[in-house]
């Protein structure tokens, strides 16, 4: 990679402005590689495309509002290109995006068996990742005017939205082909390889379980909470507001003001019985196979204190590996 192609990139590829509250950049990306026409390599060019780590022989899927930053930048970090990265932008998904997807290291493990590789997934909680998802549409207006056009909200700016008015938008939206930030998690490449690690983060150390990958697959160990560039970014998420004490925040409508500064309502107070029968509805592929139940260390009544490996819905539980049959 040479300055001379950095320099050539639009300007708001590389520096587009408070990148906290970014939406992710548009994965557009060259045509598809040879390897990507069937098979393996045609799955995973569908959809939010995974990280694919040759030399470890690792491929990554992740979703929007699942922790994808830090893994991001962990993956950057043992491909080599973490300082390139951060040089280009300290938002990584901008690097990822406008870099990563175009260079000829991706591009070129298209053409390897990547039934060789070991698969690494990254889930959340999809009830708890629902209203993270819903306090991130406020927060950036990524979903403003679907909004508008779907619900006929034209107050939408002068009188905020509500929890159960997000659900009416997602139930009138194809929840497999849109915004990364609101997409179901599930990938269709869960159909064709085994899932070698799975990392929950609401209910594992996602720090610890990234430990256990390392082990795994022979990779230097990392202390991500010591990495300055993941500090960085976690001291401007979980920097944001405070708890509110509304108890049945479900029809409240919240303006942008309030996601980005709070106070916020606390997930069981968005969570209420007939959020959750939507949702469960909304997210079944994911709800059965990533869900915790009511009650369970997954499903906080409010963001926990962050820590590190701790994602705001994350508790840090000891680690699990689960691995495919040999």
């Amino acid at each position: 990679m040479t300055f001379s192609f950095l320099e050539r990139l639009k300007p708001e590829w590389r520096y587009p402005s408070n990148p906290a509250e970014q939406a992710w950049p548009n994965e557009d990306a060259p045509a598809p590689p040879r390897g990507a026409a069937s098979g393996i390599g045609r799955l995973l060019w569908t959809g939010t495309r995974p990280l694919i780590h040759p030399d470890a022989r690792m491929i990554i899927t992740f979703s929007a509002k699942s922790a994808c930053t830090t893994v991001t930048v962990w993956f950057l970090h043992h491909l080599g290109h973490a300082k390139a990265a951060h040089d280009f932008h300290h938002w990584p998904h901008n690097y990822r995006a406008k870099v990563y997807y175009r260079s000829q290291i991706y591009l070129n493990a298209f053409d390897l068996d990547l039934s060789r590789f070991k698969l690494v997934k990254i889930v959340r909680d999809p009830f708890d990742r629902a209203v993270s998802s819903f306090r991130h549409a406020l927060r950036t207006g990524i979903a403003d005017a679907d909004i508008v056009r779907l619900l006929g909200r034209q107050d939408l700016q002068s009188a905020g939205l509500s929890f159960s008015e997000f659900l009416d938008f997602l139930e009138l939206t194809d929840l497999q082909t849109c915004n990364p930030h609101y997409r179901v998690q599930r990938h269709p490449i869960e159909d064709a390889l085994p899932v070698h690690h799975l990392i929950n983060i609401s209910t594992e150390n996602l720090y610890r379980r990234l430990n256990d990958v390392e082990a795994d697959l022979g990779l230097p160990r990392t202390y991500l909470a010591e990495m300055p560039w993941i500090k960085a970014m976690n001291d401007r998420r979980f920097g944001v507001g405070g708890v509110s004490d509304v108890t049945d925040a479900y029809a409240v409508r919240f303006n942008r003001r309030t996601a980005r500064r709070g106070p916020w309502p606390s997930y069981r107070a968005l969570l209420t019985p007939v959020a959750r029968e939507r949702l469960a509805r909304l997210y079944a592929v994911d709800v059965e196979a990533y869900a915790n139940q009511p009650g369970s260390p997954g499903a906080p009544d409010q963001d926990p204190a962050p820590g590190p490996g701790r994602m705001r819905s994350g508790h840090g539980q000891a680690s699990r590996v689960i691995l495919a049959p040999k």
